[in-house]
């Protein structure tokens, strides 16, 4: 279990937050920008320093500002994927992988690892020679391939197109529960919530203002349906009163009918992310929430 309990300020802005990250589970950080997210993360790996508070991860104190302790970056057992993916242009992607690895007895994992990622051919291409999903995957593996307690992503997909992020979401999830590590990810994407988080927390101005599953933070209640299906609104049809809206969830297309009146209530339009429930042969459709 993470444990943080941080306090900062700067100029105007101040961070006060206290929470919990389960232990191999998946954390979404969810919140508008300016909240705090990021730099919750740099206050964990060590790269800023909080004002006050504590950080451990089970029996290892990380930082306590009370006992003096701050522990820097590389003795915490953190890796850090940045939404710039943070390479070393001068280095292959052989040698970015190796950079990560702790102790030369391991580099026989090097392929391994590369291959995991899609990227066995590559080994000897640099940075500027790969797409932003590469370069993407190659941070991924090179922040796993220290086998850290802790996995911290900063919006890792948020500069990539669509249909590269929707590959990754997949990729990251897969990758992510392989190597069992708990995870803090940072992201403004709703969907991306709903299909890698275990558990979400929500900050605004600095606080932590609601946290629980996905179904608990956006939609305030615990569904019983027995099928859920996060997706995107990409047409409606309606006429006076039954309206059919299908939803796109990864490369499937569904489509479910409602009255003309419920579109109109969640005032429904194309491009809303939403959840689909079904409970035997009811199909419920909900709007997700954002935050301001």
């Amino acid at each position: 279990m993470l444990n943080i309990s941080l306090q900062k300020t700067w100029k105007e802005f101040r961070l006060d937050v206290a929470f919990e990250i389960p232990r191999g589970k998946v954390t979404a950080l969810f919140g508008p920008s300016g909240a705090g997210k990021s730099s919750i993360l740099r206050i964990i790996s060590g790269l800023e320093m909080a004002d006050s508070g504590m950080i451990s991860y089970g029996k290892d104190v990380w930082f306590d500002e009370t006992k003096g302790i701050h522990l820097p970056p590389q003795q915490r057992s953190v890796g850090f994927v940045f939404q710039d993916f943070a390479l070393f242009p001068h280095l292959t992607v052989e040698r970015n992988v190796a950079y990560g690895i702790k102790g030369k007895k391991r580099l026989n994992e090097l392929n391994d690892l590369i291959s995991l990622v899609g990227l066995s051919g590559y080994e000897r291409h640099y940075p500027a020679q790969l797409s932003g999903g590469q370069k993407q995957r190659v941070a991924l593996i090179r922040a796993l391939a220290r086998k850290p307690d802790i996995l911290l992503l900063d919006e890792p997909l948020s500069a990539l197109d669509w249909e590269t992020r929707r590959q990754l979401q997949e990729d990251l999830k897969s990758i992510v529960k392989q190597f069992h590590v708990t995870t803090l990810y940072v992201t403004h994407d709703i969907t991306e919530v709903y299909k890698l988080a275990d558990y979400v927390i929500v900050l605004e101005s600095g606080r932590v203002v609601k946290q629980g599953t996905s179904e608990e933070v956006f939609l305030g209640k615990k569904l019983s349906t027995r099928i859920q299906i996060v997706g995107k609104v990409i047409g409606i049809e309606s006429d006076s009163i039954m309206a059919s809206v299908t939803v796109m969830h990864d490369d499937q297309y569904f489509k479910t009918l409602i009255d003309t009146e419920e579109v109109d209530r969640l005032n429904l339009k194309v491009g809303d992310d939403v959840v689909i429930g079904a409970k035997s042969s009811d199909v419920i459709l909900f709007k997700v929430l954002t935050q301001p």
